[in-house]
């Protein structure tokens, strides 16, 4: 069963399938361009605020809910 949340909640190591991401549109127009839009695969490498995540071959530390909310898909059987 899949469940939806924002990023900064995935735990250590799980991965999600991001959904949207919504907010102060240049700071979604940036992150864009950083890789973190709909449909990329996101591997949260250390929770808290700011978190840390992994895409592609690079990571980023977010802190989320400051000015941009990234919804995340993850299969949680």
């Amino acid at each position: 069963m899949s469940q939806i949340l924002p990023m900064q909640y995935l735990t250590p190591g799980e991965t999600g399938c991001v959904l949207d991401v919504d907010g102060d549109q240049n700071l979604v127009r940036r992150l864009g361009e950083m890789g973190l839009r709909a449909g990329v695969a996101v591997r949260m490498v250390q929770p808290g605020r700011p978190c840390i995540v992994a895409l592609d071959h690079q990571r980023f530390s977010f802190r989320g809910e400051d000015d941009a909310v990234v919804m995340v898909e993850v299969d949680r059987n």
